[in-house]
């Protein structure tokens, strides 16, 4: 399962990473077994960057609804919803 923490900024480093006692598990021992986490993120580290972006939407909702409302002269319109950037990709089992 993926998760997006509203506010929370990428850390720098595994020493002030909030999230590394319950993600990635590393702990305090860990993190004095290697100090050089002090000052960067781990190469495996799981967190991921979000990508600047615009509102997020839900592309097989809004084919729906245009799909109530278009006529055989709006094609161009599913084909500008279907190529949109993915910024977050959808979950496995949502599906689409």
């Amino acid at each position: 399962m993926n998760v997006y923490i509203k506010g929370m900024e990428m850390p720098t480093n595994c020493c002030q990473c909030p999230v590394n006692m319950e993600i990635c598990k590393r702990g305090y021992k860990y993190l004095l077994e290697h100090p050089e986490l002090y000052d960067k993120r781990a190469d495996d580290c799981p967190l991921a960057p979000v990508p600047k972006h615009g509102d997020l939407i839900d592309g097989v909702a809004l084919r729906a609804e245009v799909k109530k409302h278009a006529t055989p002269s709006d094609a161009w319109v599913f084909s500008l919803i279907r190529t949109a950037p993915i910024i977050i990709p959808a979950d496995k089992e949502a599906g689409e």
